[in-house]
Order: C-alpha cells, then sequence, then structure tokens
C-alpha cells in the first residue's frame, strides 16, 4: 500500500477519533501521543543528516560541485522566500480581511537567542557538545558534517575507511527513517486528533475566519498554481503536478505536526523516492531549509502582522509600513532555525517587538489559532523545500525521473 494511503487513512480516523470522542481525558491523550509521535519522528533524524552530509559534500566535492550545489539551493530558496511574501503582502492589502478585537491576555515569556549566540552554538569549546543538545537546533550537527564533508578529500587513501563508514550509516539510518515514514499513517492518527481538539478549543473562532480564508486561497494559488508554474517553465516542461503528489506524505505530516524537523524525516524520504533527487543534493538542502527556508512562515508572519497592525489602528495602511512588514517578514524568516515547530509564532512576536509603537505584545490578539497559523506557515515551508531541491537537482543534473507507478 502507498505511504500516502496509509496517511490519508490515519488522517480520517484520527479527525474521527477527535471529532467524536469526548475531550475530558481524550485530548490529555492524543496530546501525549501526539508528542511522542514527533519524537519518534525525531529519533533517526540528526544522525541520518549529520552522516548522510557529510558523505554527500564529499561526493559533490570530488566532482567540483560543491559551491554550485549549495549556492544555486541558497538563491533558489531566497527567491522562494521573497515570492510568497510579496504574494503574501499583497493579497492582504488587496483583499483586506476584517479588523480582529483586541483580546487581552497573559504574555508567554520566550527568548529568541542572537547572532552571537547562534555563532557560539555552531562553534562550541567541546564539538562534542553538539550531540548533546536538546533537539531543537540542526545548525551546529549541520556545520560540523559539512565541516569534515569538506576534509574527506584531503587524502583519499587515508580518509577512504572513514568515508566508508560514514556511507554505511548514512544508508542504515536511511533505511530505518525508511521504516519510521512506513509507520507514519499509524502516528498520523495521534497528530490529527489533537490538532482537531487543539482547533475545537478555539474561543470564538469566527472571529479568524476571513484571515484563515486568505491563508487558504494564499496556499492553494501556491500549491497549484505558482510553483507548478514554474517547475514547468524552469524544470524541463514536464507535468509539474508529479512533484506535488509525490509529496503527499510530507504536505500531511507539515499540516498535522506544524514542526519542520519532523516533516523533514518524510521529506528526505520522498525526495529521493518520488522527486528523484539525489543524496548529495537531498542531504545537503533538504536540512538547510527546514532550518532557514521558511518561505510560507515568512508569507504567513507578514499576513499575520498586517492583520494585527489594522486591529491596533483605524488608519490605513501606508506604503512604508508594507515595506517594512516585507522586508523584516523576509529577514525573519531567517531567524527561527531554533524553533521548528513554532516559526511564525516567534515571527510575530519579534515583529511586534520591533515595530513598537503600543503592539509590542499584540500578537497575542492570534494567539488562539497559532497553532492553525503554525501549520500553514510549514506546509508551505515544505513545499518550498521540495519544489526548490527539485529544481537545484534538475539544474545540476543531479535527478533521476521516477515513473508515478514507482512512487512509494
Amino acid at each position: 500500500m502507498k505511504i500516502w494511503i496509509k496517511v490519508l487513512l490515519g488522517l480520517v480516523i484520527g479527525a474521527f477519533l477527535g471529532g467524536y470522542l469526548p475531550e475530558d481525558g481524550a485530548a490529555e491523550f492524543f496530546q501525549y501521543a501526539a508528542e511522542l509521535v514527533i519524537n519518534i519522528g525525531y529519533y533517526v533524524l540528526f544522525p541520518l543528516v549529520f552522516f548522510s552530509l557529510a558523505v554527500g559534500i564529499f561526493e559533490l566535492r570530488k566532482e567540483n560541485m560543491t559551491l554550485r550545489v549549495l549556492g544555486r539551493g541558497v538563491l533558489y530558496g531566497l527567491a522562494a522566500t521573497f515570492l510568497l511574501v510579496l504574494i503574501g503582502t499583497a493579497s492582504v492589502v488587496l483583499l483586506a480581511p476584517d479588523r480582529i478585537p483586541i483580546i487581552i491576555e497573559q504574555e508567554s515569556p520566550f527568548s529568541v537567542p542572537g547572532v552571537g549566540e547562534i555563532l557560539k552554538s555552531i562553534f562550541p569549546r567541546n564539538i562534542f557538545t553538539v550531540f548533546t543538545g536538546a533537539g531543537s537546533f540542526l545548525l551546529p550537527i549541520y556545520v560540523f558534517a559539512l565541516f569534515l564533508g569538506m576534509n574527506f578529500t584531503f587524502d583519499r587513501s587515508i580518509s577512504r575507511p572513514v568515508v566508508q563508514l560514514f556511507d554505511a550509516f548514512s544508508r542504515i539510518l536511511y533505511h530505518g527513517n525508511k521504516f519510521i515514514v512506513e509507520i507514519l499513517g499509524l502516528g498520523m492518527i495521534a497528530l490529527t486528533a489533537n490538532m482537531v481538539f487543539t482547533v475545537n478549543r478555539i474561543p470564538q473562532f469566527e472571529l479568524f475566519g476571513q484571515l484563515l480564508l486568505l491563508l487558504s486561497i494564499n496556499g492553494v494559488f501556491i500549491l497549484f498554481g505558482v510553483f507548478p508554474l514554474l517547475l514547468y517553465f524552469l524544470g524541463g516542461r514536464e507535468n509539474p503536478y508529479k512533484w506535488l503528489y509525490g509529496i503527499i506524505t510530507p504536505l500531511a505530516a507539515a499540516a498535522v505536526s506544524g514542526d519542520a524537523y519532523f516533516t523533514l524525516m518524510s521529506l528526505i524520504h520522498h525526495g529521493r523516492e518520488n522527486l528523484g533527487v539525489s543524496r548529495r543534493v537531498g542531504s545537503a538542502l533538504f536540512p538547510l531549509y527546514a532550518m532557514f527556508g521558511k518561505a510560507g512562515s515568512a508569507m504567513v508572519t507578514g499576513i499575520a502582522f498586517i492583520v494585527i497592525l489594522k486591529s491596533y489602528s483605524s488608519l490605513g495602511l501606508t506604503v512604508s509600513a508594507v515595506l517594512w512588514v516585507m522586508l523584516f517578514s523576509f529577514l525573519v524568516s531567517f531567524l527561527t532555525g531554533p524553533f521548528p515547530g513554532s516559526a511564525v509564532f516567534i515571527g510575530l512576536a519579534l515583529l511586534c517587538s520591533w515595530y513598537g509603537r503600543g503592539i509590542e505584545e499584540g500578537y497575542l490578539i492570534l494567539r488562539p489559532v497559532l497553532p492553525l497559523l503554525i501549520s500553514y506557515g510549514v506546509v508551505l515551508d515544505t513545499a518550498t523545500a521540495a519544489f526548490a531541491g527539485l529544481l537545484a537537482a534538475r539544474h545540476e543534473d543531479q535527478h533521476h525521473e521516477i515513473f508515478l507507478k514507482d512512487y512509494v
């Protein structure tokens, strides 16, 4: 049975359980079960990224392709982020959803690591501490694997045994990750039920209806219009919707988990087995996008922040304010790597703080629907990663065609 069918069955069963089971007891159980499923999704992710990236960079460097692949991947990620921020900002300005009444809530304390703190985490005094983190930041592991892969080529007769060991670990962990993805349908039951219970607890849901409708319209437009159109003209004029069919499982995982790292484990698998992205490209770009390619979260953050601005002021938006939102929504998406499950929340909090003028805690009016906003963002982040990774692989001749009947 295809993985996406198992996932769809899990979605249906989870939605039924979340919709019909009494909340007392069941909600707490499924919340715990959802957290456990996400932990299982993380189980082999960090070592898989570490060993696969080191080997992938070694293979790219042998062919003098490292800078080309990474440079092209970064360029496509930046372009996609700018494009989605532009689309999102234009849509919220033109369609103008209604203001949301100011809701007074207590602020939850949180801290965002600064650039200096991030650099210290990447380059600790003891390099082995990158393996003992809390699992919230992939960048130190990524940089260390990149460093090793670049140095595997200095003397191949010496490094060959180490490369073979890393290659073996990469393949073993990929197989373990494949097993986890294969049973993802069971985990989707808990994740979907937990999401349904979360949505059912949203007070005055109708207040946020227009905002959620606007995000849905943008999502459909981007997934079924913008990305397929770009793939058709930039990726070889082939059927662009094969790409969308190939990432049904990662998109579903993103929607009900709202966690970029949890979604990454299925994207790595489907990127190779369905999209045909080579290991050397996928190992380098997919984790990078999970940390910094947050085009969808940037778009959702920009849209939500403009709604906050309109809710706090009856005055119309000025051109300068719109440009400010576009610029800082773009920039803030690159600061949320340590928060794989709350990028939109952190982005909104930072924008409100930077903007000031009495709305430092303005993001609290959207707190009831933040889980949905985060999920919207991660879905589009995942689609962007698959789109940019596939495009980079095709342009660097690191892609092999896979027939639809062979999709997992």
